[in-house]
C-alpha cells in the first residue's frame, strides 16, 4: 500500500509541476534587441528591446530631424508575438498607436496617429 501511495504522490507532484510551468506563458522567444525602419507619413528608424516577460521599449528616430522629434516606444509583446505599444513624443504631446507581430527573427506592423490623420508601416529584425 505504501508503494502505491508513493507512486501516486510522485505522479501527482510531476503532473502539477508540469501544468504550473510558466514557460508557456512567457514570450521569451522574442526576448532581445530588435531594430528596423518606419515608413509612411513619418520615415525613419527604430530600435527596441523585448524582455523575457514581454515588456517592449525603444526609440523611433525620424529621418532628418532633431532629437526633440524622437519618440519613445513602450508596450507589451504577448506569447503569440502580438505587440500593442505606443510611440510618444513628450515635447509635442504626441501619442501614436504602434501595433504588430513578432516572429522568431522578424517583426512588422502598422502605426496610426489618429489626431493628425497620419499612418504607416514598420518592420524589423532581431539583432
Amino acid at each position: 500500500m505504501k508503494k502505491i501511495f508513493f507512486l501516486f504522490l510522485i505522479s501527482t507532484i510531476h503532473f502539477v509541476s508540469i501544468s504550473c510551468s510558466s514557460d508557456n506563458n512567457e514570450p521569451s522567444l522574442y526576448k532581445g534587441n530588435w531594430n528596423g525602419t518606419i515608413d509612411g507619413d513619418i520615415v525613419g528608424t527604430w530600435s527596441g528591446n523585448v524582455t523575457t516577460n514581454g515588456n517592449f521599449s525603444g526609440t523611433v528616430i525620424p529621418a532628418s530631424s532633431t532629437p526633440d522629434h524622437n519618440f519613445t516606444l513602450s508596450g507589451q509583446v504577448n506569447k503569440n508575438g502580438n505587440l500593442v505599444a505606443t510611440m510618444k513624443n513628450t515635447t509635442y504631446g504626441i501619442t501614436i498607436n504602434f501595433v504588430g507581430n513578432f516572429q522568431s527573427t522578424t517583426c512588422n506592423g502598422t502605426w496610426v496617429f489618429d489626431g493628425a490623420g497620419m499612418q504607416g508601416i514598420w518592420n524589423g529584425e532581431k539583432n
